[in-house]
């Protein structure tokens, strides 16, 4: 039914990035026709779409006399900060829908901003001994190592990374103001314990906690990444955030106003300590195919259906309020990562009989054969993803272990160019 009512609508997508691919082919298959903007036309989002302009992302009034020509029926973007505000001003100036409010796009940009909101409502976050362009005496003399250094508005970890003492921290600090739009960065508590990331689907003020999943690393690497090796939901932890964290969060997206749409934060958890060091307003980390696989809608159709429709879902009372809980059922994303500074990726193996894999809900291919890198500031060189469901811990452990020897990614002299794969034996042990 959805599908007829969305036939023939015509959505405008700013970026045609690798992960843009997933929204439009999320679009299509809900009978939903694509133009895509974008000033670079080597993105392979561009040749999915059903129409690809030249018009930059980021250009506000190219994109409102592009929308204009179109007779789009809805503007929306995903997984980049810096669209969000360009995407606001399209719809605000159109009279389109678009979920995020200005207070959301600042939580999601302004770290300051995001840590004072939160310490109003009570929401965990770290204390904080600079935000700025310069360390003073008096802030060397105040610091606790470890700490933690990150740009002030950039996102995705660029640039960001914990300290030990003050020669590390002053090329941390450097580093991530070469990141930051403002040339500002934030020295704060380095806060320990499992990376956890968790998403909201608001619907007229109504809130459901959509998922939570912890993010496992291999011993070989840190943290500050933008992907993890395994990540698992539902998190450990999520019984005590549902006790603990939760309504404070809650009061403060109301307070907010922030009434529609799709909210993450991400954080840590130590034992009884649970500390949060970002927000967004946008697609990011949710496990959308887990989500589709288990309920039969996910984050991503929401926000398609709220650009076209001004509404994310018909009726969010048919979720249930434990949604979260995966009905019983664990999902996992495991990625697979290059290693090394420069490559060039000669042979894969394992991706058809990954696919074929009763209990694989999808997969997701970044680069193929012939992939060549050199070093630059890229964090995390994704090169593969398999998305899993089981019906119990044991079973995701098996899942994994199958998962892990069937895939590998080589040079042309037969040399594994993966980094180090984390056992999945070692999962649920802390």
């Amino acid at each position: 039914m959805e599908n007829q009512e969305l036939k023939g609508k015509r959505l405008l997508l700013l970026g045609g990035f690798n992960q843009a691919c997933d929204i439009i082919r999320r679009a299509q298959e809900m009978g939903v026709y694509v133009v895509v903007a974008d000033y670079n036309p080597d993105l392979p989002g561009n040749g999915l779409a059903d129409k690809y302009t030249t018009v930059s992302a980021t250009d506000v009034d190219a994109l409102v006399k592009l929308a204009k020509e179109e007779h789009v029926d809805g503007v929306t973007t995903g997984f980049v900060d810096i669209l969000l505000q360009p995407c606001y001003d399209v719809c605000k100036q159109l009279g389109l829908p678009y979920y995020a409010t200005p207070k959301m796009i600042e939580m999601s940009t302004n770290k300051v901003a995001f840590k004072e909101t939160c310490k109003k409502y009570g929401v965990p976050v770290p204390e904080t001994y600079l935000v700025g362009e310069k360390i003073t005496d008096e802030v060397y003399a105040r610091i606790q190592y470890p700490v933690f250094v990150k740009p002030l508005d950039a996102s995705g970890s660029r640039g960001a990374g914990v300290c030990y003492n003050r020669k590390e921290l002053d090329e941390r600090f450097a580093d991530a103001l070469s990141y930051s739009v403002s040339g500002n960065a934030i020295i704060e508590d380095y806060i320990t314990g499992r990376d956890f990331l968790l998403d909201y689907m608001a619907v007229d003020g109504e809130y459901r906690l959509l998922s939570m999943f912890d993010r496992y690393m291999s011993p070989d690497r840190g943290s500050a990444v933008n992907f993890s090796n395994i990540a698992i939901a539902p998190s450990h932890n999520l019984d005590f955030y549902m006790k603990n964290i939760n309504e404070k969060v809650t009061h403060m997206f109301h307070d907010l106003g922030f009434t529609d749409g799709l909210m993450f934060l991400q954080g840590y958890c130590d034992g009884n300590k649970l500390t949060f060091f970002e927000m967004g307003c946008r697609l990011g980390g949710s496990y959308f195919n887990h989500q589709r696989y288990l309920f039969g809608d996910d984050a991503m159709r929401m926000v398609i259906r709220y650009a076209l429709t001004g509404k994310m879902v018909s009726d969010i009372s048919q979720y249930p309020v434990d949604m979260a809980k995966y009905n019983g059922h664990y999902a996992a994303d495991i990625n697979f990562l290059l290693k090394g500074k420069e490559g060039k990726v000669g042979k894969i193996i394992g991706m058809d009989e990954i696919r074929s894999l009763p209990y694989c809900v999808e997969t997701i291919e970044y680069v193929g054969e012939g992939y060549e890198w050199k070093e630059d500031r890229t964090i995390d060189r994704a090169i593969f993803t398999a998305e899993i469901v089981a019906e119990n811990k044991d079973q995701l452990v098996a899942e994994a272990d199958e998962v892990h020897a069937l895939y590998d990614a080589f040079d042309n002299e037969g040399n594994s160019l993966l980094m180090e794969k984390l056992n999945p034996q070692e999962l649920y042990k802390n």
